[in-house]
């Protein structure tokens, strides 16, 4: 490692139970790898599955420019019962 790889390196720090220590190590232990890889791998693999590339000519590519424009609101309709009531109450007859 250079010195100026070691510059841009900050610590992260935080602080855990024994429990989660120990599902961290043993999670490293079963995978063969370090307890920074296994983490590190977990939150790659959660910020992967939001960086989502629209496909050529797909309806995501055509209405890209109005992908995050909307604000306000609540993120999800669910979070207020209100909105889904009565919700599926035609299909059911």
């Amino acid at each position: 490692m250079s010195a100026k790889d070691k510059k841009d390196i900050v610590w992260f720090g935080m602080k855990l139970t024994p429990e989660e220590k120990a599902k961290i190590k043993l999670l490293a232990e079963r995978k063969g790898q370090s307890q920074k890889e296994v983490v590190m791998n977990l939150v790659n693999e959660e910020v992967m599955e939001y960086e989502i590339e629209a496909k050529p000519g797909s309806l995501l590519d055509r209405m890209q420019h109005l992908v995050g424009i909307i604000k306000d609101g609540p993120r999800d309709l669910s979070t207020n019962p209100k909105y889904m009531e009565d919700f599926g109450k035609d299909s059911l007859h």
